[in-house]
């Protein structure tokens, strides 16, 4: 028997050459790339739920008097403790050198390199002058707590939409008339964990990949063809 420096037992007789890679990591991968919910709307990809939302949306009615748009959307609380700080805003840097805007390192990193220009700089997350913290995501329960609580491991997901209503004249053209932009909250979305499970009600359940489908009734031939 040999043990790995992770600390995995194995009882082969010949020793692996090749570690053994991150299975989870293609799941998270795939989640979070899905929901790109650590970007700003000007910065998600036209894929996962922003590729859905801007498919489905806009609509107009049969008279096509009015439009509903969709705008962005938003998933959990990106605020620092005391709520003083709110929004993905607060975790973007300016790049010394091109001037570009790119998302903040994490709190241990000292520098942090632009994207656009590939250059170094100073990892300068802004922080409250109240609490002293930075913005990160603020959940209500952990997970720990929602599996002793029976309570769903989620966060709160809201969509902006704009109204837009025409007028129009007598040759078929339309007038803008009034335009409304509101953001509605969609409800609650299941958060993955660090080990690729949701925590429904409680109960840690996991998404299986359906690879092939159960077999059902086999119809053979019997007996001379005809």
């Amino acid at each position: 028997m040999t043990i790995s420096p992770t600390g995995r037992k194995s009882f082969s007789k010949n020793e692996s050459t090749i570690p053994l890679p991150n299975l989870i990591q293609v799941q998270r991968g795939s989640y979070v790339d899905f929901l790109q919910m650590d970007l700003l709307n000007e910065e998600r990809g036209d894929h996962g739920l922003q590729s859905v939302l801007s498919t489905i949306f806009p609509f107009t009615d049969f008279r096509e008097t009015c439009e509903l748009q969709f705008v962005s959307y938003e998933i959990g609380n990106w605020s620092c403790r005391c709520g003083r700080l709110e929004g993905l805003e607060h975790l973007r840097l300016t790049c010394d050198h091109c001037s570009a805007r790119f998302k903040a390192g994490a709190p241990h990193e000292f520098e942090v390199v632009c994207p656009d220009c590939g250059k170094a700089n100073r990892n300068r997350i802004e922080t409250c002058t109240t609490c002293g913290t930075s913005v990160v995501l603020r959940l209500t329960f952990s997970a720990d707590e929602c599996r002793k609580r029976g309570m769903s491991y989620a966060v709160p997901i809201r969509l902006t939409f704009r109204m837009v209503t025409f007028d129009t004249e007598e040759d078929g053209t339309r007038q803008l008339r009034d335009l409304k932009e509101e953001e509605l909250y969609f409800g609650e979305l299941p958060l993955m964990t660090d080990t690729g499970t949701f925590i429904i009600n409680g109960t840690e359940r996991v998404i299986v990949s359906q690879l092939h489908r159960s077999p059902g009734v086999f119809f053979t031939l019997e007996g001379p063809n005809h």
